[in-house]
């Protein structure tokens, strides 16, 4: 990735410009890795449905994996955004909040579902860096819905012990399900998967109590 140009053009700084690119080859990027697959989209492909160079794309990424994890990063940032509000609504008891996390989890994916194609389709078997990348998101989400179960522990809702399995049972089987419903041609809609979501936790839940 070279170093980006300084000086202004047309009143705008050049900052500015490349932050504008940048936002510009990320649009890009989600449209064609949700549309074609990552695969068949070319840097090439993304200058263009981005209008910029083939220069300017390399003064903000090193590669076109590169430009995937940027938007990986953003699509989990946003989603444990979303999910972490839902948890921390203080006017809610712990049984209310998860609900609301799970509801935002889904919707963050389903609404754009393009965000869900790359996020659980497009970024599997990329590259070992990427699957690394993956894991550590699957292991971050996992450690959220594990607090969450502490916290139950912490008021005598759940017996003791080690919930970690249990949570990446669950974030693993939230993929499959988000995964499931991509392929299908006439999938549930939005709250109905988000109610199966919760209904698998709460039997996750009830055995791990046993």
């Amino acid at each position: 990735m070279s170093k980006t140009p300084t000086r202004a053009y047309g009143g705008v700084a050049a900052e500015q410009r490349a932050e504008e690119r940048k936002a510009r080859l990320l649009a890009a990027a989600l449209e064609l890795f949700a549309r074609q697959g990552y695969g068949r989209t070319t840097i090439e492909a993304l200058c263009s449905e981005a209008k910029v160079t083939a220069r300017h794309f390399y003064q903000l990424f090193d590669s076109r994996e590169a430009i995937l994890r940027a938007l990986y990063d953003n699509i989990i940032a946003d989603l444990r955004a979303g999910v972490l509000k839902a948890m921390s609504a203080p006017e809610l008891n712990l049984s209310e909040q998860i609900p609301l996390a799970v509801s935002a989890m889904v919707h963050h994916y389903l609404e754009d579902s393009r965000h869900a194609r790359v996020g659980v389709l497009e970024v599997v078997g990329v590259s070992p860096q990427m699957e690394a990348r993956r894991r550590e998101a699957i292991h971050d989400m996992a450690g959220l819905i594990e607090a969450y179960l502490n916290n139950l522990v912490s008021k005598g809702e759940l017996p003791k012990r080690n919930y970690h399995l249990v949570s990446v049972a669950l974030v693993g089987g939230i993929n499959e399900l988000l995964a499931e419903w991509l392929m299908l041609e006439n999938p549930p809609d939005i709250p109905e998967l988000s109610e199966e979501i919760i209904n698998i936790l709460n039997a996750l839940i009830r055995g791990a109590a046993r």
